[in-house]
């Protein structure tokens, strides 16, 4: 499934051309603004001003909102420039459940069962379930002759991982088997073999909820999988591990995720949406946990490699943001307020950025209208929306991301080969334009579609 991860990050590329005509058009209006106010041009009936006056009023709110978020991830993402020094390792007392869902996947899931079986952990404290989920391919016979624990499911009501993943938990809890903590992989990853071991010594210092680095096996097939590749490497530095640095809640990214039993158990297992991961990582901050992130446990997934699979990936992520926007943003205010958690509030500003995403490029279609239109704008409006310099600011950080990116790049090692990708990462932000105002429209669909998977090996980066 991958991670429903960086919304600011894979809008961003397409914001920064349309905020240099906004720049262009607020230069330009500012003049045209200050005639009409001296000349009179524009006056109307009284009602009609008002109304023009409220327009005028929320846009500079919606404008100024948009700036202090861009501001707000900007400033945060200077904390990745680091990382924190891991606990100690201790001896490996943490007994796994190490979950994996396959849908038709006979032609992949081996290579994740050997990876998970290579793990440097001993084996009595780790055992490999997987849910073969309606399934038509040989994906259970293949999983059973690799050792792993196979329940076969069919259901054709609820479908897709979220489920999946609660229906194989309610099957290991009927069995005599008990778990410290469950680890969740799709049957297309490919595992490092210190995973587990990582992650044990973050669970020995009391973490419930932690998540491994979320990595790439084919970076360099095409040029939208190496988009892929570009934005999860910049997330994986300035989002989730710049959030851990700083104590706050790094985001479950759906694989590579560890879940402390218990904590499942209080929370439960009953997603909502289709980005279930998510959700999860939701619920632990509103049960006041926050999830860390093991950096040197690595999780290789395969990413699309056309634009068509691609579209149906980011739009099932897209409308399961809407659908946990529209679902969560009043328990997080209320936490954030009441119990002062900045947590909540860095939720909060995260699950709200595709609808602010949407307003901004509302509202720099309403500047574009407003000033090549050459339309009358008040005087006491020009401050708040002629003016060019929020835009100005808006701009100037729009274009701090692609440095950021390029550090990204070079704190990760990644190779020069790739590095092209960046020109084309900014045509891949362009197509979250129409998916975001279509996922939001749409929200309520709950399809799930099904990823093909065909890579095995690691690429080195």
């Amino acid at each position: 499934m991958g991670q429903t991860n960086s919304p600011y990050w894979f809008f961003t590329p397409g914001r920064v051309g349309l905020s240099f005509l906004v720049v262009v058009a607020g230069m330009r209006g500012k003049k045209h603004a200050s005639v009409s106010s001296c000349t009179g041009e524009g006056e109307m009936h009284p009602g009609t001003d008002i109304i023009r006056q409220l327009s005028y009023s929320l846009l500079a709110v919606l404008q100024d909102s948009v700036f202090l978020l861009s501001a707000y991830q900007s400033v945060m993402s200077l904390f990745g420039f680091w990382q924190r020094r891991k606990p100690l390792l201790r001896d490996p007392v943490t007994r796994f459940a190490v979950l994996v869902a396959a849908h038709n996947e006979a032609h992949v899931i081996s290579d994740v069962l050997e990876s998970l079986a290579r793990q440097e952990y001993p084996r009595e404290l780790f055992d490999i379930y997987v849910v073969a989920d309606n399934c038509t391919d040989e994906t259970a016979d293949v999983a059973r002759a690799h050792g792993a624990i196979v329940y076969e499911r069919t259901d054709a009501v609820f479908i897709g991982k979220g489920h999946a993943i609660g229906w194989l938990l309610a099957c290991i809890k009927s069995t005599a088997k008990s778990y410290d903590m469950m680890a969740m992989f799709d049957a297309d990853n490919l595992v490092s073999a210190n995973f587990l071991r990582e992650v044990d010594r973050y669970a020995q210092t009391g973490h419930r909820a932690i998540q491994g680095y979320l990595d790439m096996k084919n970076p360099g097939d095409t040029w939208i999988s190496l988009s892929y590749a570009i934005g999860y490497w910049y997330t994986n530095r300035f989002w989730d591990l710049a959030r851990s640095n700083i104590g706050l809640a790094a985001m479950l990214g759906g694989t590579g995720s560890c879940m402390a039993m218990s904590l499942v158990d209080e929370i439960g297992w009953n997603p909502h949406s289709i980005t279930e991961d998510l959700e999860f990582t939701i619920k632990c901050v509103l049960q006041g946990v926050r999830p860390t992130w093991a950096w040197d446990a690595h999780v290789y997934d395969e990413k699309p490699l056309t634009m068509r699979a691609s579209w149906n990936q980011r739009m099932r992520w897209m409308r399961g943001h809407f659908q946990l926007g529209f679902r969560y943003s009043g328990p997080l205010w209320k936490r954030f307020f009441t119990r002062f958690d900045i947590a909540a509030l860095d939720i909060l500003v995260y699950i709200s950025q595709p609808i602010w995403m949407v307003f901004s490029y509302l509202l720099m279609l309403a500047n574009i209208v407003i000033h090549f239109g050459h339309m009358a704008v008040p005087a006491w409006a020009s401050a708040g929306i002629v003016l060019p310099w929020v835009w100005v600011a808006l701009f100037t950080l729009e274009w701090f991301a692609p440095p950021m990116l390029v550090a990204a790049l070079l704190l990760e090692k990644v190779k020069p080969k790739y590095w092209w990708g960046v020109f084309m990462f900014a045509v891949y932000g362009l197509t979250w334009v129409p998916l975001d105002f279509i996922a939001l429209f749409t929200r309520n669909d709950q399809t799930w579609f099904h990823t093909i998977h065909k890579q095995a090996a690691i690429p080195s980066k």
